[in-house]
């Protein structure tokens, strides 16, 4: 099917658009469907959007809904609304303030400061803002979980779980965790340091890791 080009697209009502679709901004207060693939620079939603495809830009920022039946892919991609992928979420610079649901979110800096859900969250960095929830695997370099924060399962090589923060199981070669913070399990290569007001159910010395990172 040939490709349509837009330069430039404000969405203020109601568009439907057959794709696949070029485009260099993308501005959507409205409604947008795009029947197809969509390509392009710049993508700001903060209407509503559905994609039945895959999307590529070099910006995407979501402020109000966006669902994609394929994968995302974007230099940087800030998620202040609700975002639903039924496939990977791959970025540079990933901040989710809002909410996200995907199959897979990989970065090289991964930051949650809404709830996230996948079956994996992978970044070099990933932090974890107080108060907020992560259902899934999370694996990086350094991940750093905040305040109150809400986890399942953590691999890092350097583990960071913040005051009254809760995980499931945590790995890592260095793992610091906080007063108050609640671990179930916690595996570590080099060194644990866990403070006395802190609680951790099962802690164990292992001698690698149970998965590469990135």
């Amino acid at each position: 099917m040939r490709m349509q080009e837009i330069d430039e697209l404000s969405v203020g009502g109601s568009v439907s658009l057959k794709g696949p679709v070029k485009f260099g901004v993308v501005r959507v207060s409205g409604s947008l469907k795009i029947e197809g693939d969509a390509e392009g620079e710049e993508m700001k939603i903060s209407g509503s959007s559905t994609i039945v495809g895959n999307v590529k830009a070099e910006e995407i920022k979501v402020a109000g809904s966006m669902k994609v039946s394929g994968s995302i892919e974007a230099s940087e991609l800030e998620i202040a609304g609700s975002l639903e992928s039924d496939g990977e979420i791959r970025g540079g610079d990933v901040e989710i303030a809002g909410s996200v649901r995907a199959k897979r979110i990989a970065g090289d800096e991964v930051k949650v400061y809404g709830s996230a859900k996948a079956e994996e969250i992978v970044g070099r960095e990933v932090e974890v803002g107080k108060r907020s929830k992560v259902r899934g695997l999370i694996v990086g370099r350094e991940v750093r979980i905040g305040k109150d924060a809400e986890v399942q399962d953590v691999i890092g090589e350097e583990v960071y779980i913040g005051r009254g923060a809760e995980a499931r199981t945590v790995e890592g070669v260095e793992v610091h965790v906080d007063s108050g913070a609640e671990v179930e399990v916690l595996r570590y290569v080099e060194e644990a340091i866990v403070h006395e007001k802190a609680s951790v159910g099962r802690m164990e010395k292992v001698e690698s890791l149970s998965r590469e990172l990135p």
